[in-house]
């Protein structure tokens, strides 16, 4: 790996601490891309100047362009390595759903269930690729007789998070946890008083330390791998789970609702 070979090449001219960095990203290799600047310092014990320092020292711009090089020195090995693309999608979705059930905490999803339950409103925040999730979880809330408003603007999410109190929920996906518009119109519905549940890889992240309840999903993203529909599976999984969960604790409700709205589209389809 080239990143390999420029570290190697200016380690003499590194500091104590700076080698300590070092040798933590020889150690994980390419896992560093999945890692957040606040992850990094936490593990070798030192300062944000220290990696950004370090970064520079061996010729990148900072932290993310050191995992930007990183991730594409990865993903040009995966092109030339990799068999059958089929194969490889299928594995992906495959580990989604295994890694995600196997992250799933019980009494977490409860917590979260009985939140909804019991909220006036139910908003759900998502941008970019986790707006699109959070289209599909409004959509699967309604089935169960749930309803839900989907807010994938951050303008719009600043302004309906002003209107929260105490009896609304608001949920809010975010593979990375470090949105930053998105950390700020949960700021504004905390300060309201509504109940946060995030849906998140990182439960050190600052969206995850913002809320209430924690979701885990499990597919990471690097830089270059945005928008990827096996991160979005995970997402939806908790989704699938979080609103099967809620219909089977308000069953009869549910039923009747569901019902309810298979009449209000039937005339929608065809003979």
């Amino acid at each position: 790996m080239k990143y390999l070979n420029i570290i190697e090449s200016c380690y003499s001219d590194l500091t104590k601490s700076e080698k300590n960095i070092a040798d933590y990203i020889k150690k994980v290799g390419k896992e560093i891309i999945y890692q957040s600047l606040q992850e990094v310092t936490q593990e070798v014990k030192v300062g944000d100047a220290t990696v950004i320092r370090f970064c520079k020292k061996i010729g990148f711009d900072g932290f993310q362009d050191l995992k930007l090089q990183i991730a594409t020195e990865d993903l040009t090995i995966q092109s030339s390595t990799s068999g059958s693309y089929i194969d490889s999608i299928k594995n992906n979705f495959n580990q989604a759903v295994e890694k995600t059930i196997s992250l799933i905490e019980e009494e977490s999803l409860d917590q979260a269930i009985k939140v909804i339950e019991q909220a006036n409103k139910v908003l759900i925040y998502g941008v970019g690729a986790s707006g699109l999730a959070a289209q599909e979880a409004q959509a699967s809330f309604l089935r169960v007789g749930k309803s839900a408003k989907a807010v994938i603007d951050p303008h719009f999410q600043n302004m309906e998070s002003s209107t929260l109190t105490n009896k609304d929920v608001l949920i809010a996906l975010s593979l990375s946890g470090r949105t930053r518009d998105m950390h700020e119109s949960m700021s504004i519905a905390k300060e309201s008083g509504a109940a946060i549940i995030a849906i998140t890889n990182y439960v050190l992240s600052p969206i995850a330390q913002l809320s209430d309840i924690v979701l885990s999903t499990a597919v990471k993203e690097s830089l270059i791998e945005g928008g990827s529909l096996s991160a979005k599976i995970s997402q939806l999984l908790i989704i699938d789970i979080l609103t099967t969960g809620y219909a089977l604790k308000n069953e009869e409700l549910s039923i009747e609702l569901k019902q309810k709205i298979a009449k209000s589209i039937l005339n929608k389809a065809m003979e």
